[in-house]
């Protein structure tokens, strides 16, 4: 009986799933690859300068985004009528200071269920002329256009929400909103998102999902499968099984390209699920899925242009990513999230928090360590670049889990055991 049930609900599932995504076939089609081309190449070109948060580059690039929702008729995202989120950040990496900047905000307003949200992102900037943040070594000063990263996934968002609109226009309106958030800072520490979790323009517990693109234009040269029509997709297991459910019926009966998990376990040593915008959602419950084809050659290089850009491919991602937001925003019920296991947190002995402060090092070993204590929680700093908050699990000891960095005081010897991956240092205390 159990068996006949679960055939049952299967059934059911990819019955109405198809009926739903029949609808959005027409829609689907609007999203083309000359689309996508003549967005980027405006985007990812050097009047935009590398989209360097705060600077003028990015300025222009969060008006072009503006002016795409202006013309589309597509809701400003703050309910004060504006399209931008605006904010101070403190970019500590390269010593910058506080900048003015601005997540660009829109929104298609849910047609029965308009208090739940389906948020896309992409992050809008880039790191400018590679002051910081470039892999070119002393070849800066030049500037990073950032086709892929994340040039894709923007233009990938513009087409997404032209194609809801379209919907719209046709009466076939989404029953959840769907929002379109571009946010700054990513390159800078996921600040963008990070400000966006922290200053929520909808509420988080009213936030079903989040579909994040994150370079989603290239073919990764590392991959052993040599296929094309491939997307690497992170996290969608990870708080739901329902929404991986969703994922994967929802591509066996549209686009079918090659799901990969390659990179879908938390403790993969490249931490990409720790790397990009979604993490800022996922770390208060929603579940999440990020978009991505891989890093390259190119990466963080003044060449990432768009003239490398596999059009054809990111074509293909956008109209899956489309189907599955369509997917989600209009079936009856709401992704469910799984129950999570009861965590007992590690209780500090706040007293002895200030025998972990100081500055650690090594010879031989290249960076400097700062260890601080501001409200009654342990900070790492790492030469000024960025301050994370520790999390105690032990006596003793504590994990930055975004890094995979496990740190073990020895406050009798002054020291502390640095554990990352493979690599396990004892660093003094100077």
């Amino acid at each position: 009986m159990k068996k006949v049930l679960l055939l049952a609900s299967l059934l059911f599932f990819s019955i109405n799933s198809f009926s739903q995504l029949n609808k959005a076939k027409k829609f689907a089609k609007t999203i083309t690859a000359d689309d996508l081309k003549e967005h980027l190449y405006i985007y990812a070109s050097d009047e935009f300068e590398g989209r360097n948060t705060g600077e003028e580059g990015q300025k222009k690039a969060v008006e072009y985004l503006k002016n795409f929702y202006i013309k589309n008729n597509i809701e400003p995202g703050d309910p004060e009528g504006d399209y931008f989120q605006k904010m101070k950040l403190n970019i500590r990496r390269g010593n910058v200071g506080e900048v003015d900047t601005e997540n660009v905000i829109a929104i298609i307003k849910g047609t029965e269920k308009p208090d739940e949200y389906v948020i896309l992102t992409a992050h809008l900037d880039h790191v400018g002329y590679g002051r910081t943040g470039s892999r070119a070594g002393n070849n800066v000063n030049q500037i990073h256009n950032g086709a892929d990263d994340d040039g894709s996934g923007t233009v990938a968002v513009l087409e997404i929400a032209q194609a809801f609109k379209k919907a719209v226009k046709k009466g076939k309106g989404p029953k959840r909103s769907i929002v379109f958030l571009h946010v700054t800072g990513e390159e800078k520490g996921l600040l963008g998102s990070k400000y966006y979790s922290e200053n929520p323009i909808y509420p988080l517990e009213n936030t079903v999902v989040n579909l994040n693109l994150d370079m989603i234009g290239r073919i990764d040269p590392t991959r052993k499968k040599k296929n094309r029509d491939y997307i690497y997709i992170i996290g969608s297991d990870h708080d739901s099984q329902d929404l991986h459910n969703v994922s994967e019926q929802t591509n066996i009966e549209t686009i079918n390209l090659d799901l990969d998990y390659r990179y879908n376990d938390k403790d993969d040593p490249n931490r990409f699920y720790y790397r990009s915008d979604h993490y800022n959602f996922a770390k208060y419950g929603i579940p999440i899925i990020f978009y991505f084809s891989g890093t390259h050659e190119d990466y963080h290089m003044p060449t990432d242009d768009p003239d490398k850009i596999e059009y054809d491919l990111l074509e293909l991602r956008s109209k899956l990513i489309f189907y599955t937001a369509w997917n989600i925003a209009n079936r009856d019920q709401r992704i469910i999230v799984d129950p999570k296991p009861e965590i007992k947190k590690f209780e500090v002995d706040k007293n002895k928090l200030n025998s972990y402060a100081g500055t650690y090092g090594a010879e031989g070993f290249p960076i400097k360590l700062k260890i601080y204590v501001k409200d009654d929680k342990l900070f790492i700093d790492v030469m000024g670049r960025g301050s994370f908050e520790l999390n105690a699990f032990e006596k003793d000891k504590f994990k930055l889990e975004e890094a995979g960095i496990e740190l073990t005081f020895d406050t009798d010897n002054n020291s502390m055991e640095f554990k990352q991956g493979p690599f396990n240092r004892t660093l003094s205390k100077e």
